[in-house]
């Protein structure tokens, strides 16, 4: 009977020695020095729980398969779990990509993706009545307009590539984690407008259905797109705040002081802001981005 498959967390808790089998997707293949003027190959391999990089020397028994990986390649990897300065280090032995039949198992894609812990439907409802609280009218509107046509990419869209929420509804997730922050600040600080500040924080990061590739289920991990790389999604969002907003007619004031939000939700230029927080309502929104 063979042994049952473990994903790369699973594998690492196996303990020295235990065997291994997982099924992964090649997320990175980079040709690295060695100290001696020759070459190795690092392999990049992810499931939904983890990712690993593999060292493919000269002697590796997968040297000859690893020449032939690309991105997106799906794999099925196995091994031995070894030690290296006190840490589970996988040492792979056997790297053969999956049969047409294996990729068309549900079981063996949902290993691959990572998603929300929350059920997104419920998260969809939870969003929607914090986004009717909004008071002004165009302000909500813009709100309501902008996730309407982004509809699925919204709901499914990872929040980012590694850093937090790195998986499907993450972005989801995020946004309505930082809006019931704020929803429940607000009271206490009268002088931050509160549409703005709520419109804010549920438009921070939408420009990232963009910035990301979509994260379809049997994929590990998602990456930069065109645009993502131009633009980054701050300015993607700002973009689509003045589509909207001019759509549905909001104040031009209005709609350069939730631009602000989303531009400066960085805090600082060195880390990517646009624009240092100004008003009340980008500080309030940049402070609570810091809490999740």
């Amino acid at each position: 009977m063979p042994e049952p498959l473990l994903t790369l967390r699973e594998a690492k808790a196996a303990g020295v020695g235990a065997h291994f089998e997982s099924i992964c997707s090649v997320t990175d293949v980079a040709s690295k020095p060695t100290r001696t003027g020759g070459t190795y190959q690092e392999v990049s391999l992810a499931d939904a729980s983890d990712e690993v990089k593999f060292k493919v020397w000269s002697d590796s028994p997968i040297r000859a398969a690893a020449a032939n990986l690309k991105p997106g390649t799906i794999v099925r990897v196995g091994g031995n779990v070894g030690e290296y300065n006190g840490r589970a280090d996988l040492k792979a032995e056997t790297l053969v990509p999956l049969t047409d039949a294996e990729r068309s198992d549900p079981a063996l894609m949902g290993k691959l993706t990572p998603v929300s812990l929350q059920d997104p439907k419920v998260m969809e409802r939870e969003l929607a009545a914090l986004i009717a609280t909004i008071p002004h009218a165009g302000v909500r509107s813009t709100v309501e307009s902008i996730l309407n046509d982004q509809g699925d990419r919204f709901r499914e869209s990872v929040a980012a590539l590694g850093m937090h929420h790195a998986y499907r509804h993450g972005l989801l997730e995020h946004t309505l984690r930082m809006a019931k922050v704020a929803a429940a600040l607000l009271p206490l600080y009268p002088k931050v407008d509160a549409s703005l500040a709520l419109a804010g924080v549920i438009l921070h990061d939408v420009g990232k259905v963009q910035e990301y590739t979509r994260l379809e289920p049997g994929m590990a991990k998602a990456s930069f797109t065109r645009a993502g790389n131009l633009h980054g999604h701050l300015v993607l969002g700002a973009f689509m705040v003045r589509e909207h907003a001019t759509k549905v007619g909001l104040e031009v004031s209005l709609r350069e002081r939730l631009e602000h939000v989303i531009l400066s939700h960085h805090t600082l230029r060195e880390f990517g802001a646009c624009q240092t927080p100004s008003t009340p309502e980008a500080v309030f929104v940049a402070r609570i981005d810091d809490l999740d």
